[in-house]
């Protein structure tokens, strides 16, 4: 149930869209309601782009968390399920008072900093991997570091790690919920990410098929798979 005396005013909501456009081209569609938030698919990536939409409606998850967190609130959030509206994945309101940490105030900062950064990035201590898996705090998920027998699986799901340092996002199922749960993790770990200074890059991976192994050699079922380094320029031709 949303706080009372909360509503989306003209303030919070220009925070929230200012925040929400940092997600880029492909972010997921949220409607701004006095007293909620629901996030719902791109009607043009539904069906074309699978786990992917759902990933990104994750991402705008941590971003409207991060937002009212900063705003002094404590989110709420529910997975519907309304067949008149399947293209829903979840549903943000704003519940009792508290003021937010510093390091809620470092992502919310570091949300500007997430560009689109190519250029290479260089291995990570396995301290700083642990300390952004540490970080994890969404029900339902796990930010593993990714180990060196994991490389080839990985691989074989479309998701190539070698000579990177990596965490792996998993989930105990594969329900629509895990894909934006697994999202929010994945948007969360990059901004911790970024508040220590390093760049990151996702990596989408492909669901195992039920005749693969994989899925039993990995801890849970593999979301998606995040790169963390200290980014170095691309060099230009000259």
């Amino acid at each position: 149930m949303t706080s009372p005396g909360f509503r989306w005013d003209r303030s919070s909501r220009a925070v929230l869209a200012d925040a929400l456009v940092w997600l880029g081209p492909n972010r997921c569609v949220a409607e701004i309601r006095p007293d909620e938030i629901v996030l719902t698919e791109p009607p043009a990536r539904r069906d074309r782009a699978g786990t992917a939409a759902l990933l990104e409606c994750g991402a705008a998850l941590a971003t409207v968390w991060t937002v009212v967190r900063v705003l002094g609130h404590e989110p709420e959030f529910t997975f519907p399920d309304d067949p008149d509206r399947p293209g829903v994945a979840v549903v943000v309101r704003v519940g009792g008072a508290r003021p937010p940490s510093s390091s809620e105030w470092a992502r919310y900062a570091a949300v500007r900093k997430l560009g689109t950064d190519d250029g290479q990035l260089r291995p990570v201590s396995l301290a700083v991997l642990g300390a952004l898996a540490a970080d994890g705090f969404w029900p339902d998920t796990a930010v593993r570091i990714v180990r060196p027998e994991w490389a080839p699986i990985l691989s074989h799901l479309g998701a190539d790690v070698s000579g990177h340092s990596s965490v792996l996002i998993t989930t105990p199922g594969d329900r629509r919920s895990h894909h934006v749960l697994a999202g929010a993790a994945l948007h969360s770990t990059r901004l911790a990410a970024a508040v220590r200074g390093f760049s990151s890059r996702t990596l989408p991976v492909r669901p195992p098929r039920p005749r693969d192994g994989e899925k039993s050699l990995l801890p849970g079922v593999p979301q998606a798979v995040l790169l963390v380094g200290l980014a170095t320029p691309k060099r230009r031709n000259s």
